[in-house]
């Protein structure tokens, strides 16, 4: 008597590879939310930048000049001299003044700054320190090396966290975070521009790039079409995307690719509760590694969106992520469990 069990089961295993498709890695961005603590709509006092006059010069002068402005990210800055200055024209002023306006050549004193600061309504002081600035070899003088500076903020409320946070940049990584500035040919230029940039993450929301995984089926309905959105969406066109998807799963309900990328699409235009859903959605008919990760993925991007906002929880609540933005326990997304 012939065994057809293992052809059997070996035809089904390639169907089913098939069928579920590879995958395909596409751009997304996200917002994350301040590292230190949210200056958004608050007043922020630059305390000033130590170190060697022609590094913390520009620094300095680069991040009055550069403060967000855009939605979501605007505040105020001011800095030291700007304190003093009104300080100093107001009556009802601190005998602090004094002692800060005599530390201006140096370090300033960081009690008189406070005080003055809370005397005129301030909500965060900033300070920074050039730690260390490493040159290149001597083989390569056109080379700035490394610039290090050490970042202090200070809430001068309760409710107003603070921290402190070290910042290290060369020219290579500077571009790899903003590719734009290989068009500045001054590269301690790039480094002054990037480390602003990097500044500002500490204190304001800032959006970062991810990698996700889109599934790629084959042999199924709609797989053609997917593909298409799936190429659409490795370009950045998620609009574009999320069109041949939605048109795929209303033509071809079993096609959990489509349900799946849908997911993805939607987060990347901020709709975190829909994206879950469809997600939990995919996951519900098909417990796959990729549909879980993608799950807690989504969640984890959901709560710094509205961790970077101050926005309240979503009305679905948290399924796989605790306070501290961490996923649960694994056992609960291996376990398939994704509420309604």
């Amino acid at each position: 008597m012939k065994c057809y069990v293992p052809l059997m089961t070996l035809l089904v295993c390639s169907i089913l590879a098939l069928t579920s498709g590879c995958r395909m890695a596409a751009p997304i961005h996200a917002w994350a939310p301040p590292q230190l603590g949210s200056a958004v709509g608050k007043q922020v006092a630059l305390s000033g930048v130590q170190g060697p006059r022609e590094l913390a010069g520009p620094l300095q002068r680069q991040l009055l000049s550069q403060v967000p402005k855009d939605p979501g990210r605007q505040l105020t800055m001011v800095s030291l001299e700007e304190m003093v200055a009104y300080e100093s024209c107001d009556p009802a002023g601190s005998d602090s003044k004094i002692k800060l306006v005599s530390a201006l050549d140096e370090n300033p004193n960081d009690l008189a700054v406070a005080s003055v600061a809370r005397h005129q309504g301030i909500d965060y002081v900033l300070r920074g320190e050039v730690i260390q600035k490493r040159h290149a070899s001597q083989q390569n003088q056109a080379d700035p090396g490394t610039l290090n500076v050490s970042w202090r903020l200070t809430g001068l409320e309760a409710e107003y966290p603070g921290g402190g946070n070290p910042i290290i940049l060369d020219v290579k990584s500077a571009r790899e975070l903003y590719p734009d500035l290989a068009y500045v040919s001054d590269l301690n230029e790039v480094l002054t521009q990037a480390m602003v940039r990097e500044t500002f993450r500490l204190i304001t929301p800032s959006v970062d790039r991810y990698q996700v995984a889109l599934e790629i089926p084959y042999l199924l309905p709609g797989s053609a079409k997917i593909r298409r959105g799936n190429r659409a969406a490795r370009e950045g066109r998620w609009g574009e995307a999320e069109k041949l998807w939605s048109d795929v799963r209303e033509r071809h309900p079993t096609q959990l690719a489509a349900l799946h990328n849908l997911a993805l699409a939607a987060a990347a235009g901020q709709d975190f509760s829909r994206a879950k859903k469809l997600a939990r959605k995919a996951m519900r008919y098909n417990p796959s590694q990729l549909h879980k990760k993608t799950l807690v993925w989504i969640e984890l991007k959901q709560r710094a969106y509205h961790q970077a906002f101050a926005l309240p929880d979503p009305p679905e609540g948290w399924f796989l992520t605790d306070a501290s933005s961490e996923p649960v326990s694994t056992e609960v997304v291996s376990a398939g469990w994704v509420g309604g």
